[in-house]
């Protein structure tokens, strides 16, 4: 808005001093093409200190009418440069031996009325132009995606072919992956011959993320692996989720050799309320290193046939590091839609620039009628 002023006037400006080159009367003219400039120049410095500061926090709702601005600025030009053409001179005798000095109040006489005038003008043109404070509230999501992370606590996951062992890399990754779902819901489940749900659904991601800490092997019985107890458990507390999206991530380093509820039909049913189930097989396989077991500990026809049955991915980690890199695979395939809502709300700020522009006007007349007197 304040740009195309400094352009007009710029252009203003060069035409001036170009026609003042070949007509002798035409310095006026340009004298009032660079008061014009500098005024709009000014106007403009003075836009853009004011967007800077407000970092976006004011505007205007009519900013068309700023460009009546031009009138006081156009005014005050003519009066200075042109000033004679709207007066009749008087002759006074002895004009000649007058001193040819022009004092202080008599600068203030002829001029200061006129100023508080155009800038009480300035003022209201300003406050026609609406200017309002704005503040925008950013709201998240409002909804997001419902994960139920199951964890294995059976005696085998102490093995050290994970470093420091496979239970701690799998506490680790997954406060990791936590860290990262801002805007899900996220619930715990740790299992092994027991089952046992340690978080609801929630989006306290600090009280989850100490609770995975402070797991430790033997808080349920770690004899054997109970995995379809485990995703009924899960399924249970996600199946009633209105969320757009349901999630099991279930990490294990066994196979099925406990509990009362069949893995597959834990699938299926998870399957039927929409929930999808993510299998990540954690242990390295035999011969791998030192620490590794004698034969295969993982069913991975199971864990296939679980993330098959729900539209989800069987993932097998062969080092903590992979383990790692399996979650962040599954926080990008699993992303949320994150729509940013806006609430702007705009305040009138007008009313300041009508009442310091009153206050201008009545003070204008004050010194015209009370203190800067004309006498013809």
């Amino acid at each position: 808005m304040f740009s195309i002023f400094f352009f007009c006037s710029l252009a203003g400006l060069f035409v001036s001093l170009l026609l003042s080159v070949f007509l002798r009367k035409f310095p006026r003219i340009s004298s009032a093409a660079i008061l014009i400039f500098t005024c709009t120049t000014l106007l403009l410095l003075a836009a853009m200190i004011v967007e800077r500061m407000s970092a976006g926090h004011f505007s205007f709702l009519q900013p068309a009418f700023l460009f009546l601005l031009l009138l006081p600025i156009c005014a005050l030009a003519l009066r200075l440069f042109f000033g004679r053409l709207f007066t009749r001179p008087i002759a006074y005798p002895l004009a000649g031996v007058l001193p040819s000095t022009v004092s202080l109040s008599a600068l203030a006489n002829r001029y200061l009325p006129l100023l508080l005038k155009l800038s009480a003008l300035s003022l209201f043109i300003i406050a026609l132009a609406r200017p309002v404070a704005v503040n925008t509230t950013k709201l998240p999501p409002t909804q997001g995606i419902d994960i139920m992370m199951i964890i294995d606590g059976s005696a085998s996951m102490a093995n050290q072919d994970f470093f420091p062992n496979r239970f701690v890399a799998a506490q680790k990754t997954a406060n990791n992956f936590i860290s990262k779902r801002f805007n899900d819901r996220i619930g715990l489940v740790v299992f092994a011959r027991d089952v046992t749900l340690s978080a609801p659904l929630t989006l306290d991601h600090d009280a989850v993320q100490e609770l995975v800490a402070s797991l430790f092997i033997g808080i349920v019985n770690p004899q054997l692996t109970a995995i379809g107890d485990a995703l009924g458990v899960a399924a249970k507390h996600l199946k009633d989720s209105s969320a757009k999206s349901k999630i099991i991530l279930l990490l294990t380093d066994g196979s099925n050799n406990a509990g009362t509820i069949d893995p597959v039909l834990a699938a299926k049913s998870a399957a039927a309320y929409g929930i999808k189930v993510y299998t990540i097989a954690t242990a390295s396989p035999p011969g791998t290193s030192v620490f590794s077991s004698t034969e295969d500990e993982i069913d991975e026809g199971l864990l296939i046939n679980i993330a098959k049955e729900t539209g989800g991915e069987f993932y097998r980690a062969k080092n903590e590091l992979e383990l790692q890199n399996i979650y962040d695979k599954i926080n990008e395939l699993e992303k949320t839609d994150f729509t940013q809502t806006d609430i702007v709300s705009r305040t009138d700020i007008y009313r300041p620039f009508l009442l310091i522009g009153l206050a201008l006007l009545l003070l204008a007349f004050a010194l015209r009628k009370l203190i800067l007197i004309k006498v013809p």
